[in-house]
């Protein structure tokens, strides 16, 4: 099986030009940057909570999408090639408590950002996104009530032997996946996969209107998988446990309520980027741009890619984010060693963004 080629800007080992990088999160954005900056010399290392790298590409997202060899393939490949050298087990603290997102359950060493930032000559936040979306509704706080990233999650990271990581007791139970992204599709393949008896999916708007795409949705109809479209949940009934699931949707005199009598209920609608530190890093000013140098931060050697700029977002649309701030930060690097940064106007790197793209 052919790996993914994150050194795809060189074919043999660069010679090092002496500087270091660090990134923060092995994901795409990560990985991207990772091997356009190993392919320019730089010393990476890249620093993550999980065990292996890959992030919500391995962790998140199942199998028969992205063969996880692959993945493992081309992270081998960026520490032979490139000389790259993961930090996995390792999380950078803090602005929100430990175990506040999915993952840190594999944590084992807890670094300071203040030190990565002397550490290296300049930093990249690729952090993803790893907090769930709440649905705001009574009862959602009852156990058996998941979010998407919480009941993937643990799918594909039980076989590392986590503590506390176990698959979902699904066997024989009656699933309600919330949710019309490909997230919610996959939550709904994983709990037929695992045994359900009954699976509902339910969705606000219509298929034709879902993020999956119709062709997803007559799949699992054909699984057995009850579409119910222009569908609300309301409440989650139970006591002590989930013990059903009401849901609006229009009847023939207006809208009606009706209970599902599920077991199980997930609600796969996204998720939000968990960067440390984003109030201080001046993260919001990034977005819009209003910024010294493309995808810099507050403090001048620390950059940030992917989901923790821009939020969830499609893997492709994270690796061109994850090339575009690499080559910025290597041109930054690269102009402070001359003294030349005020020579260099912000707006010629703004411009050439569509140059980029293409040659990306």
């Amino acid at each position: 099986m052919d790996p993914i080629n994150f050194n795809f800007l060189c074919s043999e080992p660069a010679m090092p030009n002496g500087r270091s990088v660090g990134i923060i999160g092995a994901g795409p954005s990560g990985l991207a940057a990772t091997g356009y900056l190993s392919c320019l010399g730089y010393q990476v290392e890249v620093y993550d909570k999980l065990p292996k790298p890959g992030g919500l590409m391995l962790f998140g997202i199942p199998g028969y999408r992205i063969p996880k060899e692959r993945i493992d393939l081309g992270a081998r490949r960026l520490e032979r090639q490139g000389g790259v050298i993961f930090h996995t087990h390792t999380k950078i603290c803090c602005s929100g408590p430990l175990h506040d997102e999915e993952g840190d359950h594999f944590c084992r060493e807890i670094l300071g950002f203040g030190d990565m930032v002397k550490k290296h000559d300049a930093i990249m936040i690729c952090t993803g996104s790893w907090r769930s979306r709440k649905l705001g509704i009574p009862g959602e706080n009852l156990p058996g009530v998941f979010s998407g990233l919480e009941f993937l999650f643990p799918i594909r990271a039980v076989k590392y032997s986590a503590p506390n990581v176990k698959l979902p007791d699904v066997q024989g139970k009656a699933v309600a996946v919330i949710g019309a992204g490909h997230s919610a599709i996959d939550v709904a393949h994983s709990a037929i996969h695992l045994g359900a008896a009954k699976v509902y999916h339910i969705y606000r708007r219509t298929s034709r209107e879902a993020p999956c795409g119709s062709f997803e949705i007559e799949q699992l109809k054909a699984m057995g998988v009850e579409w119910l479209e222009r569908s609300t949940p309301v409440r989650v009934l139970g006591e002590g446990r989930v013990e059903g699931l009401e849901i609006s949707r229009p009847g023939k005199d207006g809208p009606e309520t009706i209970v599902l009598p599920v077991d199980l209920v997930v609600a796969a609608i996204g998720e939000v980027a968990t960067p440390p530190f984003a109030k201080e890093l001046g993260l919001e000013n990034v977005r819009k741009g209003e910024v010294r140098w493309l995808h810099m931060t507050a403090i001048e050697n620390v950059f940030v890619a992917g989901d923790a700029l821009s939020g969830p977002s499609k893997i492709g649309k994270a690796v061109y984010s994850g090339l575009r701030a690499a080559r910025s930060l290597a041109n930054w690097l690269d102009l402070k060693a001359q003294d030349r940064l005020d020579a260099y106007d912000y707006n010629d790197l703004v411009a050439n963004e569509a140059g980029f793209g293409r040659q990306a």
